[in-house]
Parts: structure tokens; C-alpha cells; sequence
């Protein structure tokens, strides 16, 4: 979760394959590669998260994790300073790929000559498993378009999807739809549905993990993001859509989007399990009516 920068191909070419990534980080004499990787959290205490062939790369300003999805042929940092972005770019370069924001935004060497924005100081400043939410006013690129719809896919805010399998327990309403520069992308909510209703019942009644912002009444909710057609197409054939929910004015705030590997019983199971294991000190369970 948080806002995450991806090294990838351009569409509709060949992704960066494990073999590439790996040939990289071996190449890279301030890379070695990982299966996991720990951080200690500010409050004491730490945890370790799986990160299958990723590299992590040590510098004298510190260790950065660069994780590598072989699905989507994507490597990817969270919450990445302007240094970061840097080195992003070069390997880009390298890989003969791009790097892309959630919003489908450019960076490349003409960003690096254009801005020199808070965007980058203030990330700086954070761990990369931190949470925050990006102010727009920082932001050095076009600000993508918010909709309520997106006819193409039959798609609506607040469409609500429950998995083909019967007794699956968590249901993906979407929170957003947005057209960026490089096509449309979306967040949905992960809700821990109420089993004893039906059909759209089962998310009127049912939970939503939520993260409190210290020192004021608000929260963010985690969600999960789409950010190609691919993955889009992914969801619709694991899930079904029952109905359409109407969300309260002003709409939830999301606290953060983190891209799964597939939208398969397991990995959607496995992203809700784990804001509670990771960040269980804070985390809060409310009803999901309280946001319709």
C-alpha cells in the first residue's frame, strides 16, 4: 500500500521477463536479490513480507526493495523519493521499458529536468511501507480525470462483485474510476461480506477494515487497484457483479492501493489477512454501511 512508481513495457509489447530482471540485479554490483524482506516499525517491533525475485538495492542513504511481479512483467517501489525515481528511470533505460505512476503518469529524464517538486522531499522523509495520501497540488503532471462510469467495460462507482465461489467470504465494491494518461484505472474496496444475506445484502451488512489517521476522527481504507485491461478482465472472470451500492457525499478516502498478483479467492483472502497482521496496533474493523 501506498502509492507506488512501476518499471514496465510499453502495451501491447513483450513484458520484462524474470530472466531479464534477474540478469539485472545481477549485473548491478549495488543490487543483490531477495525472497523477503524485513523492516522494523517506528513503534518497536518488525515484520517480514515475502518478496519473491525481487532485488534490493543498498545504498549509502539506505536499502530499497524493488519487487518484481513475473504476471504482470512490472517492477515495482513504493512511496519512492526523487533519488529513487532516478535510478528507476536508469534501469528503465536499461530494460527498455518505462516507469509509470498509479495514474498512468510518465517519469522519465525530461520529469528529472522539469520538476524538482515536494513530491519527492516529502516521501523522503518516509519508510516505504508507510501510508499517506499524495496531495494533488504537488503533483507535476496533468491530474487525471475522475468518473462515475466507464461505459466501455459496463462498469459503475460502487459496482459490487461477488466471487463465482459460493462460500467465498469478501466481496470488491469499486471506489473509483479514473482516466489517466495512459488509459483507465480503478480502486476497489475489499468487504468482508455478511454470509447469512443474499446477493447484495451481503455487502449492505457486511465489514471493512479501515485505518485511523492519528489526531483526527477521519481514515483511509486500503484498496486494491486495476491498472490494465488485463487485470480487468482477470476480475470479471473470477467474480460476478450482483448490484450497485451508493456511496455517502463526500466519498470514503482510500488510505493507500496495493496491486495483487491475481483476484483469485487466495490472494484476495491473503490482502485482507494481512492489513490486519501487519498493522493490527491501528487497524479497525467498521460496518460497511457506514459508507453508504
Amino acid at each position: 500500500m501506498g502509492y507506488e512508481l512501476s518499471i514496465q513495457r510499453k502495451e501491447n509489447r513483450h513484458k520484462i521477463s524474470k530472466e531479464e530482471w534477474i540478469a539485472y540485479v545481477n549485473s548491478d554490483p549495488e543490487f543483490v536479490q531477495i525472497e523477503e524482506y524485513s523492516a522494523e516499525l517506528d513503534g518497536g517491533g518488525s515484520f517480514t513480507i515475502p518478496t519473491p525475485n525481487a532485488g534490493l538495492w543498498k545504498t549509502e542513504k539506505g536499502e530499497v526493495p524493488f519487487t518484481f511481479s513475473e504476471k504482470y512483467g512490472e517492477i515495482s517501489v513504493k512511496n519512492p523519493a526523487e533519488w529513487i525515481i532516478t535510478k528507476m528511470i536508469a534501469i528503465s533505460i536499461k530494460l527498455d521499458a518505462i516507469v509509470l505512476g498509479e495514474e498512468g503518469e510518465l517519469y522519465d529524464e525530461k520529469y528529472l529536468k522539469r520538476t524538482k517538486s515536494n513530491f519527492g522531499n516529502e516521501i523522503s522523509e518516509r519508510k516505504w511501507w508507510q501510508f499517506w495520501k499524495r496531495r494533488n497540488s504537488e503533483s507535476s503532471y496533468p491530474k487525471a480525470i475522475s468518473l462515475e462510469t466507464d461505459p466501455e467495460n459496463d462498469l459503475f462507482v460502487g459496482d459490487c462483485f461477488l466471487s463465482k465461489t459460493q462460500d467465498f467470504e469478501i466481496g470488491l465494491t469499486f471506489l473509483e474510476i479514473y482516466q489517466g494518461q495512459n488509459g483507465k484505472y480503478y480502486s476497489l474496496i475489499p468487504v468482508i461480506l455478511d454470509m447469512s444475506k443474499d446477493s447484495i445484502d451481503k455487502f449492505r451488512y457486511g465489514q471493512v477494515k479501515v485505518q485511523p489517521f492519528l489526531g483526527s476522527n477521519s481514515f483511509g481504507i486500503p484498496v486494491i487497484g486495476i491498472k490494465t485491461e488485463e487485470m480487468l478482465r482477470e476480475l470479471k472472470v473470477l467474480f460476478n457483479k450482483v448490484g450497485k451500492i451508493e456511496f455517502k457525499n463526500p466519498k470514503p478516502s482510500k488510505l493507500g492501493t496495493s496491486y495483487i498478483f491475481d483476484y483469485s479467492d487466495e490472494w484476495v483472502r491473503d490482502f485482507v489477512g494481512k492489513t490486519t497482521m501487519y498493522f493490527n496496533k491501528e487497524r479497525e474493523i467498521i460496518p460497511f454501511s457506514d459508507l453508504i
